[in-house]
């Protein structure tokens, strides 16, 4: 499991809980979060994968994911995609991103004052409708990271763009969703479901960007159909 931006990996403990009885649920953290905030190659922000394996990704960890993928074919039995997007910012191309001007809005409020964009980063991730249990944990497991691990991943955000190598991923994926998701447009996951020949798309309506916290349940199965 590769978790996204602004969250060690932690945040994936309630959907871990629920897996590790059928799956061996390992859960890196990225260079500079979690407990000890390594600071390691901001270029190599996930190991290469060392035996065949069902990949998670969630938004900035579904990049990752999507790239271990195109890099190692022979050891990625299959992608789960949640709230991912090959291109996370809006090009003259592309409008199922993030408005440019938005994006550079905020990277600037995580220069100038880190804590309050965390904050605004934690209400952006709960959906249309306000979920408290989510929304606690979102808070307990945000700001466990190196300001400089922030700013490379918000760096890797907006220069990645996998339009062109998406369609050579040949594995099975699944891309779970929810409408309602304030920072990665679902318009992305449909464009993906339409360009990736083995892609199947689940879109749960409510849930916003970190819908596997309501929908922990169903998520689960769903992962449990791709073993």
């Amino acid at each position: 499991m590769l978790h996204g931006w602004g969250f060690s990996s932690t945040v994936f403990a309630p959907l871990k809980d629920r897996l590790q009885a059928d799956f061996n649920v390992v859960t890196p953290d990225r260079p500079g979060y979690g407990d000890d905030n390594a600071v390691t190659d901001a270029d190599s922000p996930v190991a290469p994968l060392q035996s065949p394996s069902l990949v998670l990704g969630w938004s900035l960890g579904g990049l990752a994911a999507m790239r271990l993928a195109l890099q190692q074919p022979e050891l990625v039995s299959g992608l789960v995609l949640l709230a991912a997007t090959p291109c996370f910012v809006n090009r003259e191309d592309w409008q199922a991103g993030m408005d440019a001007t938005v994006f550079a809005a905020f990277h600037q409020q995580v220069i100038e004052d880190e804590r309050s964009a965390m904050q605004q980063f934690v209400r952006l991730n709960s959906g249309a409708k306000i979920d408290r249990s989510s929304r606690q944990v979102l808070t307990a497991h945000a700001g466990n990271a190196r300001r400089q691990a922030l700013l490379d991943g918000m760096e890797e955000l907006a220069d990645t763009d996998l339009r062109r190598e998406v369609k050579n991923i040949k594995v099975p994926v699944l891309l779970l969703h929810a409408a309602d998701d304030r920072v990665v447009p679902a318009q992305a996951s449909h464009w993906m479901e339409e360009i990736m020949p083995t892609a199947r798309l689940v879109e749960f309506p409510l849930g916003g960007h970190a819908f596997f916290l309501q929908k922990g349940r169903e998520v689960a199965a769903l992962i449990r159909s791709m073993s």
